[in-house]
């Protein structure tokens, strides 16, 4: 994404929408107009330098991966249950979704795909190796690639029921653990020496697990008489070093008070369950 869905500022990031075909490229690849929508079928062999490629470190299978995932992260924080979401591939639990794999030719160098569940287009991207899905785009957007495209292959997934997502590990990551952890670190000291430090004694923090591609990092605070804080916290990198910089949050002012159908303390316990890390701050 790549901000995050949950990563609300607001929250999103989590909004929105992170493939393994059975099958390599074939032999013939499909050049088709997106005008006319005529078909027709080259031998790759008598034409390689003009048909597309896959942008380096893109596979087909990374690719499925990647629309897996993100409708994986889609059902598990967004279920149709909860007032506001759309739960808009609940429907497919179960189902096969087939998509092909397009590069237009006036973005040569981007990675699209077109399902049979609707007009919108998946955004297919690369950062650090990590091929993901950064959501999807309504083909009529004025955003939306125009013009004509080819199709480089076709894959077919089955949606399964939601699960936790796979966040992945990595030294780079840990790195962008810790150094959350130091502001962690700071954040508490500040609290624990200021007016109305005795709320913040024994406080949990939680930083909630994500996507290394992702430039920034949720973190709940939540103190003992039910108050809680979302404290998004960007992630800058240096020479192979990383620097964490808090940003606007929002408060929940008694968590335990919200019903667990409200789309914040949902949303609040989902990624609490999912976190990374946990401390108490003392």
């Amino acid at each position: 994404m790549a901000i995050r869905t949950s990563f609300i500022i607001l929250l999103t990031g989590i909004m929105l929408l992170i493939c393994s075909c059975g099958k390599d490229i074939g032999k013939d690849i499909a050049i088709r107009d997106a005008s006319d929508k005529s078909t027709n079928t080259i031998d790759t062999t008598a034409a390689t330098d003009a048909n597309p490629t896959l942008p380096e470190g893109v596979t087909i299978s990374s690719i499925q991966h990647a629309l897996e995932e993100y409708i994986n992260y889609q059902l598990w924080f967004y279920p149709k249950k909860i007032e506001g979401n759309k739960g808009e591939f609940e429907p497919y639990i179960g189902k096969t979704i087939e998509a092909e794999i397009r590069i237009y030719d006036s973005e040569p160098n981007d990675v699209y795909l077109h399902t049979n569940i609707g007009n919108g287009l998946a955004i297919i991207k690369i950062d650090n190796g990590i091929v993901y899905c950064d959501g999807f785009i309504n083909e009529s957007d004025g955003n939306a690639p125009k013009g004509n495209f080819k199709v480089i292959d076709q894959l077919s997934l089955t949606v399964e029921q939601p699960h936790k997502p796979n966040y992945g590990h990595s030294p780079r990551k840990n790195k962008m653990i810790a150094a959350v952890e130091t502001y962690i670190s700071d954040f508490c000291k500040d609290m624990l020496s200021g007016d109305g430090k005795e709320k913040w004694v024994n406080a949990k923090i939680y930083i909630v697990d994500f996507y290394e591609y992702e430039t920034g990092v949720s973190v709940w605070i939540v103190r003992q008489d039910g108050y809680a804080w979302y404290a998004p916290v960007a992630l800058t990198e240096e020479n192979g070093y990383f620097k964490a910089q808090g940003l606007k949050g929002y408060e929940l002012k008694n968590i335990n008070k919200l019903t667990p159908f409200d789309s914040g303390r949902y949303l609040f316990h989902k990624e609490i369950t999912d976190a990374v890390k946990q401390y108490i701050c003392k």
